[in-house]
């Protein structure tokens, strides 16, 4: 089965509506009888305009609710784009978890299985750089985390 592939803005409300914390079941439902209220007081991002994403997704044949259920790619994705997933999924945040130097984001440090997660999700058009920890990297951080960088290829 090939993997569901999303424009940025059904992208976003993806990774919007999971920062509910909801199961997943439930915000499918939600978002099918368009019941948005009881999910939008627990969304990262609550103004996020679900009804116009909702939309979107309809009119390209974009199958959001799959992508919720079993995962998806960005057709496209950029920077901000990249900015906004780390935020949403891994609560990464420009400045205070790493930096920007042009197209690379630098010193990003996830967990090997949150750096298989983000492959699936940017792998199209993003290299991801496992770095190699120094001795006082190593230190500092737990044995779960990676540094990374991420790179427009």
């Amino acid at each position: 089965m090939s993997q569901v592939r999303l424009s940025i803005p059904v992208g976003m409300l993806v990774e919007n509506v999971l920062t509910s914390g909801e199961p997943i079941e439930v915000i499918i439902d939600r978002l099918h009888r368009k019941d948005l209220a009881p999910l939008r007081s627990k969304l990262k991002e609550p103004t996020m305009d679900l009804e116009e994403r909702l939309q979107t997704a309809e009119e390209a044949g974009e199958d959001w609710a799959e992508a919720i259920r079993s995962g998806y790619e960005f057709k496209f994705l950029h920077i901000n784009g990249l900015k906004r997933v780390l935020d949403f999924r891994f609560n990464r945040k420009i400045d205070r978890d790493y930096s920007q130097e042009e197209l690379t984001l630098r010193n990003i440090q996830l967990s090997t299985q949150e750096i298989e997660l983000l492959r699936m999700l940017i792998g199209r058009q993003w290299e991801i750089v496992e770095k190699e920890n120094n001795e006082a990297d190593t230190a500092l951080l737990t044995d779960t985390l990676v540094g990374i960088e991420l790179k427009y290829q």
